[in-house]
């Protein structure tokens, strides 16, 4: 293919275009263009030389040297140049790509708690969701693609084998010894880091013992059956995990005697009905919503004629499921270790009340590290174990958030413990919430649903696509992770100062786009390139800012989470071979978490050469953290709408990243907002009557913080009753 774009960025680093580019030049366009410190790996950067210099040399040769003559031929090569086409080839090589590989060593020495780690949300299924196919396939892609966090979901089987499916539906079994094979078997194919694996446990006592028995005798000595010497009052870290598998199950039942208190009335969690690895979904996912709960709807998990909830109070404290069989009867999925809990008004009644585990303890013993508990508030002794985990739905996340101050006890809480949010059960179509909004509040494992290939999905994949992160494991930012110099008594973590982050990308030219699917063969690809930047920030004016190509942001100057800043480069009519661009697109934007910072590029195909604004236009996709971009002259390699590589094809482009600076003017706004604040105090001196109803304890705000969002957001019965038609299916 001939490049004219490589032909001029050649010209212009080597002294005499026609010799080629000598070992000097090289090197220097390394240092200057890529970023390169070739000191510190000399021996490789020579090698690489070598390697481009000899396709250069009509001495090239692939067999070592077999003479005196050719051995003096070939060291002279190290002295020699390379040609424009073997230039060409290493900028589009491994060698030159534009995320860096996993390095040779690897030290991941923090407690594990200070890492978020890759996480997949019903890792069972393989085909629909309620009414296709339960495979252990679902498991091999995943651990395959370095996920080091999987659900499996247990239920009673024939002749008192444990099973693993969607209870609830049609969805078809697949024995639970067989899944743990699996998962050993492949368990650290992509890692030699923890896996957790997560279960939820719908099995009576004796399949629970089951499945204890096949977990131990399956895993063997890999399995963590008790704590690390000097490990029993705080969390490992990665390192010390090697090569080593974690059960994360709910506490079996303790003695009266050790009892910790009360826990709150439960309600049914909502759970996805997602089918792992099945055909993804062609999802328009050019922009990712405001708010990943908004076409979500809660509604009452008690099925039309329910007079009672799904759990009653018996009168030792313990709850008892409704027995099932009847037309108004219930579905018991709610008793799982992995479901959260949400307060009712019944709570304050029931408070002193302790709900009874029914996870036996052979299995509940397994959960050495990752313990799991029911969340009721962040005040409770439960929630100060070191090794509990707490497993919110995103609905019941995002009502804990509301409230500024219980907000900040969550923030604070993640800083030392364990945490995991799942997707609603009302995301029928398996679609992704978007992890970022988990993320900035430090939540370690935010599961999502990996078999569709949307935004929240493709940010999911860059954040443990590059170095070691490919590990599955990222250390969170400082500012996520200061539990050292968090003194106990704060109730809210340091303040987050925000940065500069500056950023500038040239598209260059993109190579071999092939047609979108649906489109005729003599339909012309007219290709443009649109960039969007991501942000963990609340969405305001003024967060993000750019310049060049075509402003494509929301129209009223708002970005943030959910709004993306979105530039266009110009449209290239009738060509998709090599279409040159050769367009420069700048980004700053004002964040308190840089190293949550994506950058997502989407090429799409205009049908007339002129408009913008088209659906199912998508030719393929390239998203990628910016932390992990090398900067520099690389080709992005693209994939299709369901994930799929898309063979040959590639952007080319130049990426420069500013160093990252703190905002000054951040403090003169602190002193301004701080001396209004003082004046208003000094005028409104009356509290609000509204204020005089809130309650001041943030414990007891927790309290009804669920009861009051599902009071205020219930939809019309008409809305519902699609629904509750399916609520039995709902997994706890």
């Amino acid at each position: 293919m001939h490049r004219p774009e490589v032909r001029d960025i050649f010209q212009a680093r080597a002294h005499d275009p026609h010799a080629g580019l000598d070992y000097a030049e090289f090197t220097e366009f390394l240092r200057v263009e890529q970023g390169v410190d070739v000191s510190l790996h000399r021996a490789h950067w020579d090698a690489v030389f070598d390697k481009f210099a000899r396709m250069s040399s009509p001495l090239a040769s692939n067999e070592p040297p077999r003479t005196g003559v050719e051995q003096q031929q070939q060291q002279q090569l190290r002295s020699g140049r390379i040609g424009r086409s073997a230039f060409a080839e290493f900028l589009s090589s491994p060698l030159n790509a534009v995320l860096a590989p996993l390095p040779d060593k690897v030290l991941l020495d923090r407690p594990m708690n200070e890492y978020y780690i890759s996480s997949s949300h019903n890792t069972y299924l393989l085909g629909r969701q309620v009414a296709g196919e339960s495979s252990v396939e679902p498991y091999i892609r995943a651990l395959r693609r370095g996920c080091r966090c999987v659900e499996v979901d247990c239920w009673d089987g024939a002749e008192g084998r444990p099973v693993v499916n969607h209870g609830r539906t049609l969805t078809s079994k697949v024995p639970f010894a067989d899944v743990i094979q699996a998962i050993g078997r492949y368990a650290f194919v992509a890692s030699p880091y923890p896996l957790i694996i997560s279960l939820e446990v719908h099995c009576c006592a004796e399949q629970q013992r089951t499945m204890a028995d096949i977990l131990k005798a399956t895993l063997g000595p890999r399995l963590i059956l008790e704590p690390l010497p000097g490990k029993s009052t705080v969390l490992p870290s990665p390192e010390d995990l090697k090569h080593r598998i974690l059960i994360k199950v709910k506490a079996p039942d303790e003695p009266p005697e050790l009892a910790t208190g009360s826990e709150s009335f439960l309600e049914k969690r909502s759970r996805s009905f997602s089918s792992p690895f099945s055909k993804p979904l062609f999802l328009d996912n050019t922009n990712v919503p405001s708010s990943p709960l908004a076409p979500v709807s809660p509604v009452s998990p008690v099925s039309p004629g329910a007079s009672s909830p799904e759990l009653l109070p018996t009168g030792s404290g313990a709850r008892s499921p409704v027995p099932t069989g009847t037309g108004n009867s219930t579905s018991v999925s709610s008793l799982t270790d992995d479901s959260d809990s949400r307060e009712t008004a019944h709570t304050i009644e029931a408070k002193r009340k302790k709900k009874l585990s029914k996870i036996v303890k052979p299995l509940g013993d397994l959960g050495v590290y990752t313990r799991g508990q029911k969340y009721s508030n962040f005040g409770l002794p439960e929630s100060k174990t070191y090794n509990h985990i707490f497993s919110l739905a995103e609905r019941t996340f995002e009502a804990v958030c509301r409230d500024a101050e219980v907000k900040a006890r969550l923030e604070k809480h993640n800083m030392r413990y364990w945490m995991r949010v799942y997707p609603s059960g009302f995301r029928i179509n398996s679609s992704n919430f978007d992890p970022i909004t988990f993320w900035r509040r430090g939540v370690q494992m935010v599961a999502l649903n990996w078999q569709t290939y949307d935004t929240g999905q493709q940010k999911n994949d860059a954040m443990f696509a590059a170095g070691s992160d490919r590990t599955g494991y990222v250390l969170k930012s400082q500012d996520l992770r200061q539990s050292i110099n968090l003194e106990p008594a704060a109730t809210s973590p340091p303040k987050k100062h925000k940065k500069l982050v500056k950023f500038s990308i040239q598209v260059i030219s993109a190579q071999h786009l092939p047609r979108p699917n649906g489109t005729s063969a003599d339909q012309l690809i007219n290709p443009y390139v649109e960039i969007e930047t991501f942000c963990a920030d609340d969405r305001a004016k003024g967060v993000a800012s750019g310049e060049g190509g075509q402003d494509a942001s929301a129209r009223n100057g708002m970005s943030g989470i959910g709004s993306p800043h979105r530039r266009r480069t110009r449209i290239v009519p009738n060509n998709g071979y090599n279409p040159i661009f050769n367009d420069k697109l700048s980004v700053s934007l004002e964040t308190k978490l840089p190293s949550l910072v994506f950058v997502r590029w989407t090429v799409r195909t205009s049908h007339d050469a002129r408009s913008f604004n088209e659906k199912n236009n998508l030719i393929g996709t390239f998203t990628a953290k910016l932390s992990s971009l090398e900067v520099g002259y690389r080709h992005l390699p693209l994939s299709d709408h369901t994930g799929e590589p898309l063979p040959f094809a590639a952007l080319f482009c130049k990426i420069v990243k500013e160093e990252i600076i703190p905002v000054e003017r951040e403090a003169v706004e602190a002193v301004r907002t701080g001396s209004l604040k003082q004046f208003g105090r000094s005028v409104f001196s009356r509290t609000l009557s509204v204020d005089k109803r809130k309650p001041k304890n943030s414990e007891a705000r927790e309290q009804i913080i669920a009861s009051r969002d599902r009071s205020h957001s219930l939809p019309p019965r008409a809305a519902t009753e699609p629904m509750l038609r399916t609520n039995s299916l709902h997994k706890s």
